[in-house]
């Protein structure tokens, strides 16, 4: 249970975004001559975009508390 709850953690949120993007890439694919299909195009790039964003700052994060407990055993 652990393991599931530590994943959740680490990739609820952007297997989330993914699930919305997959929902607004079918709505595109379906408005063929639709004026809001360049629009939802728009928020499936923002949402991978979001995805690096959370991949980033995680990262960065990481590397922070990484620095900050090398500082503390010395």
């Amino acid at each position: 249970m652990m393991g599931f709850r530590r994943l959740f953690m680490m990739y609820g949120l952007v297997g989330s975004i993914l699930g919305v993007m997959a929902v607004v890439g079918m709505l595109t694919y379906r408005l063929q001559e639709s004026p809001w299909r360049w629009p939802l195009l728009a928020i499936i790039v923002a949402g991978f975009g979001t995805i690096a964003g959370i991949f980033w700052i995680r990262r960065y994060v990481d590397r922070q508390t990484k620095e900050s407990e090398q500082r503390d055993q010395r």
